[in-house]
């Protein structure tokens, strides 16, 4: 895709104990067709303990890429935020170390972002063809979910945008600052950033399927269900008391409501799970999603309050 006038672009890609994809990640973003003298790859390895580091310095002569290390774990926020310090490009892209992508997804995305208007833009998501889809994957990757039921160069809710595979404008960056270094644990630091620049410019966000990125990365529906309920229980509350405003959007209604109550519930859950059983429709998995956080939010954390509107 030609873009009138290139931007430089530096791209974040946050890593921890992918040894079986970065390798493949780095090479798609190096076979870019983009001006080399004005993309680069920041890849920022948050203490891995396999042979995730090792593999990233063989790419180290490689004057397109910059590598940053953690000392110790600090997770994804803070990984993205090392990478936005270490670059100063006019647009920062970031993308999961477990995802790849074909050569135009830089130049895709400068071009969206051509448009003084857009201030950020997410990609498209697909599995990996070497990968057997599971249950979950078909819940996931579904064409009718999400951002995907949106159409292309239209403005979306902060509540569809992800950052995994994505590109913000700096000056955007600058307005809002960075990502909330305190959300450590699984789910929320997109939301919360996403949040902040819907606030600032509610017509700026965008989404393109063509800016695919390819996902090497597989987990099993128990796994995210138990991910979904601890986040449910801390910085999903979090997000909910920061937010207020935006309590809707984010599902809090549906946590101590009369309709909450009815729909999740143990005798519910237990319909739906032999519904499933007998038609294993993808949709049913985003209840079992859905009741996952409602049954954190509505056990919190110790540290963290309970929700009560």
């Amino acid at each position: 895709m030609a873009v009138k006038e290139y931007p430089t672009f530096s791209v974040v890609v946050p890593s921890y104990n992918v040894e079986h994809v970065i390798d493949k990640c780095l090479e798609s973003l190096l076979s870019q067709n983009y001006p080399k003298d004005k993309f680069f790859v920041i890849v920022v390895d948050d203490k891995s303990t396999d042979e995730t580091l090792n593999i990233v310095n063989d790419f180290k002569k490689n004057n397109q890429i910059k590598i940053v290390k953690h000392f110790k774990n600090r997770g994804l926020s803070a990984a993205r935020n090392s990478g936005i310090k270490a670059s100063n490009s006019e647009i920062v892209g970031f993308l999961d170390s477990d995802m790849v992508v074909k050569s135009d997804w830089a130049s895709i995305f400068a071009n969206e972002l051509s448009n003084d208007g857009v201030m950020a833009c997410m990609g498209g998501m697909k599995l990996a063809e070497s990968l057997i889809e599971n249950k979950l994957d078909k819940f996931l990757y579904n064409p009718k979910r999400g951002v995907l039921k949106h159409g292309e160069h239209e403005p979306i809710r902060f509540k569809w945008f992800l950052l995994n595979n994505s590109a913000v404008k700096r000056k955007a960056i600058n307005e809002i600052g960075f990502f909330d270094e305190t959300i450590t644990s699984y789910g929320g630091e997109d939301t919360d950033f996403a949040i902040r620049l819907w606030d600032k410019h509610p017509n700026g966000l965008r989404f393109t399927s063509k800016a695919v990125g390819e996902h090497y990365h597989q987990r099993p529906l128990d796994e995210l269900q138990h991910k979904m309920k601890h986040y449910g229980s801390t910085n999903y509350l979090r997000l909910l008391e920061r937010y207020p405003n935006h309590i809707n959007d984010l599902a809090g209604d549906w946590i101590n409501s009369i309709k909450g109550n009815i729909v999740f519930n143990p005798i519910i859950r237990q319909l739906v799970k032999f519904s499933y059983f007998v038609f294993p429709v993808p949709y049913f998995v985003r209840y079992f999603i859905a009741y996952s956080l409602m049954q954190g939010a509505r056990n919190p954390a110790e540290e963290i309050p309970r929700f009560t509107k």
